[in-house]
């Protein structure tokens, strides 16, 4: 897919939308440029129209990056994951680059991405505020964005420790492997994001004092889905240990039953040794009797029976 780039500017007071050729050499209000698909072309035309970074255009080629900020003369760069959980085989993420100016604002992604297409929507509003409006509600609707992914996987922990209750089995275990390494993709996630708040709630030069409030609140946000993530890291956890107490008590109850199969055996054993050695003399019953064979069957049954009732009544069957 080709590279497709949106220029969003405000001219007189109006919301235009075209491509980068358009856009106006002298711009008195904030530009939002969307490159979606980027390529070392596209990404080399908006970096010489606002003067970006080049190791920070160089970064927007290599997916994906651990979220970060980069504090730049005139620009920020940073880069935000979008986590998605995908049931059953863990989670995934998208990720957003992100240049900051002091009039400008530049996303860059692979794949659609539903926060910046929700803005964009309203882009007239944001962008008559300022990039900095702009950026904090992308944010702020990709962290809400996270929420639902978190009410997923607990979903699914419940149901496996339901399982794990019921009735383990390896395939539970799959999914439960699964379910932890969301969860730490998660957390690795999460934290660095908060720096990234943080960092961006201190540009002074990029974010307008009314808005650092702002910026605090999608932190705020962040901080309670670091939360529930360790909340359900430790129930994970716990999930784990009800598997492998349900394996082991299973486990006992097969040695269990074993152990007294093998008990039942042993005067049984002892008894079909001792008449199996065809000894004729001293033994009785005698061998050579009719009756005997079926005397030696009654008393290994009459044995097996007593033996059963004895451990009946002590519960070890």
């Amino acid at each position: 897919m080709a590279a497709s780039i949106t220029v969003r500017w405000i001219e007189s007071g109006a919301l235009r939308s075209d491509g980068l050729d358009t856009l106006p050499d002298e711009l008195t209000g904030a530009v939002w440029i969307d490159l979606l698909e980027p390529d070392m072309d596209s990404l080399a035309a908006i970096a010489a129209r606002f003067d970006l970074p080049p190791l920070a255009v160089e970064d927007c080629l290599h997916f994906p990056q651990r979220p970060k900020i980069d504090v730049y003369p005139d620009v920020t760069f940073l880069v935000w994951l979008l986590p998605r959980v995908i049931i059953g085989d863990g989670t995934d993420s998208s990720e957003l680059d992100i240049f900051l100016g002091e009039n400008h604002l530049v996303t860059v992604h692979k794949e659609t991405i539903g926060a910046v297409d929700r803005v964009a929507k309203h882009a007239e509003e944001y962008l008559k505020r300022g990039v900095e409006w702009t950026l904090h509600a992308i944010l702020d609707i990709a962290v809400d964005e996270s929420f639902p992914v978190i009410e997923a996987l607990s979903d699914e922990l419940e149901e496996l420790e339901d399982l794990m209750l019921s009735d383990a089995k390896p395939s539970s275990l799959q999914r439960l492997y699964a379910a932890k390494r969301a969860l730490v993709k998660l957390h690795k996630i999460v934290g660095p994001e908060r720096d990234v708040v943080r960092g961006l709630a201190r540009l002074e030069a990029f974010v307008e004092p009314e808005a650092y409030m702002y910026f605090q609140d999608i932190g705020d946000h962040l901080a309670r889905v670091a939360d529930e993530v360790d909340t359900y890291r430790d129930v994970a956890s716990g999930t784990m240990d009800i598997y492998l107490s349900s394996v082991s008590n299973r486990m006992n109850a097969i040695m269990k039953q074993l152990t007294v199969i093998a008990t039942i055996f042993m005067p049984l054993t002892l008894l079909s040794g001792i008449y199996g050695m065809n000894i004729t003399v001293g033994m009785w019953p005698p061998i050579d009797k009719v009756w005997s064979f079926p005397l030696v069957i009654g008393s290994m049954v009459l044995i097996s029976a007593g033996m059963l009732w004895a451990f009946k009544r002590r519960d070890w069957w």
